[in-house]
């Protein structure tokens, strides 16, 4: 609407421009008939109705632009549920999302600790009670643990340490150190490089190689329970 009067004000504008200059024309070939005897003459007193005409077509031309920008400008940015259904529309098959779409952190979570426990039991482990038991039980059943899961996250994130050098050599920390990668203990002070001594080498992974998801929906199950049938 407001664009509608901005127009209407400046058309009415110029024709009131081009009304005087037509007027000024006028009174000179009022003044000067002779020129109406010259192609001159009818020039000067047709231009300015032209020019008009001409600005006007141009001022709807630009109008015409300026509004078709302005609605594409202000179209809303599609939510995802929008997109999925424009994707319907096209295909004309709806768009099936899994479990991985919806719930990521679940989905991660479930995988992981669903791998070690299958691997190496480890959930069961840590939820047993070891006090009953001599230090000779535990160790026999940590070794088990320990081999599982060790095989298990090697082929799933493929451990390698953050510092590649064993613990208790020397280690210069220079001055664009990743605190994300080295965290600085012990007597720290001013300002790096740093001279110290590797306690833990970190952990870093270089790859992600979980288990596929094959379940349609969420789950809080990590390890389904077992019933032997008779």
């Amino acid at each position: 609407m407001e664009q509608k009067n901005i127009k209407a004000t400046i058309v009415w504008l110029s024709f009131f421009i081009f009304a005087c200059v037509n007027c000024g024309t006028g009174a000179v070939l009022y003044f000067h008939q002779e020129l109406l005897q010259m192609w001159q003459g009818w020039v000067l007193a047709g231009a300015p109705l032209a020019g008009w005409v001409l600005f006007a077509l141009a001022l709807q031309s630009i109008a015409g632009e300026v509004s078709t920008a302005e609605k594409e400008a202000i179209v809303p940015e599609q939510t995802a549920e929008e997109q999925e259904a424009a994707k319907e529309e096209i295909t004309g098959e709806p768009v099936e999302e899994t479990a991985e779409d919806l719930y990521p952190k679940e989905v991660a979570v479930v995988q992981l600790l669903g791998l070690l426990q299958r691997e190496g039991r480890f959930l069961d482990f840590l939820q047993e009670d070891i006090e009953p038991y001599d230090d000779a039980q535990i160790g026999a059943a940590v070794r088990e643990v320990h081999r599982g899961c060790k095989a298990a996250l090697n082929d799933a994130l493929g451990l390698k340490p953050v510092l590649d050098a064993p613990e208790g050599s020397e280690v210069e920390i220079e001055e664009d150190f990743d605190p994300a990668k080295i965290r600085l203990i012990g007597n720290v002070h001013g300002n790096p490089p740093f001279h110290g001594v590797i306690r833990h080498s970190g952990w870093r992974y270089t790859k992600i190689n979980l288990p596929k998801w094959t379940g349609k929906e969420k789950t809080d199950v990590l390890a389904p329970a077992e019933v032997e049938v008779s």
